[in-house]
């Protein structure tokens, strides 16, 4: 049985009213040589990137945030654990209304703030490999229509909870980046109401305090590929 200590934890991103936030894929590109009429030649290296989160300038304005942000912060054990990152960006993606919900044992965050829960229902039609970069879909029900842009995540048997955007729609046809983490087998549900993705904390989690009450919460992370989850 999994311990406490071993488990994955979500972070409570929809807690913090972040004032910026930033969620895209960073790969190592390189040039594949230039050829004799001058085009050059693009190549990704890292097997499509890693997902970096850049959220900053939370209002921790009330002193049961401040602490959340500290416990946190302890928690991510400056980068060593990993954790689940909801991405919190409900507006743009294909929902259409929102319903609070509480935690499974029917209890509120401690500020007494609640999940919420979307209405999209999606399966892969087909067996996806693994990199895949394509996918056909059931949409069982859909907020609003797919046009592009949108993410889903997908919880993985092995690597757990993987983000992934969409490129292209046609029909019930996608394309997305990065490859698909982990094959998908047909009837894998896609996560597009309330997308994450298993990061680690990269470099500091600063929330300086501006006088004795206030303080500003910021911090990046990188998706943590270690792939040992319980």
């Amino acid at each position: 049985m999994a311990t406490l200590a071993h488990m994955l934890a979500t972070f409570p991103t929809c807690q913090f009213s972040f004032a910026s936030r930033e969620m895209m894929v960073r790969a190592n590109v390189i040039s594949g040589g230039v050829a004799i009429n001058g085009d050059e030649s693009a190549i990704v290296t890292d097997g499509g990137g890693r997902w970096v989160a850049d959220y900053q300038n939370a209002p921790l304005n009330r002193r049961e945030k401040v602490l959340s942000w500290r416990a946190l912060r302890a928690l991510l054990n400056s980068g060593t654990r990993a954790i689940i990152f909801p991405i919190c960006d409900a507006r743009h993606q294909p929902v259409a209304s929102r319903q609070h919900v509480p935690h499974s044992d029917g209890t509120p965050f401690s500020d007494g703030t609640l999940y919420t829960a979307g209405d999209c229902e999606v399966e892969a039609a087909a067996d996806a490999p693994l990199r895949a970069t394509s996918m056909t879909l059931t949409i069982v029900t859909l907020g609003k229509p797919l046009i592009g842009g949108e993410r889903f995540s997908i919880d993985h048997p092995t690597w757990r909870h993987r983000l992934y955007e969409i490129a292209t729609v046609i029909g019930n046809e996608i394309t997305f980046r990065p490859p698909l983490r982990e094959a998908v087998p047909a009837g894998t549900n896609l996560n597009f109401s309330d997308p994450r993705c298993v990061m680690r904390l990269s470099g500091d989690m600063s929330a300086p305090l501006n006088g004795p009450r206030f303080a500003t919460g910021s911090l990046t992370l990188v998706e943590d590929m270690t792939g040992s989850y319980e």
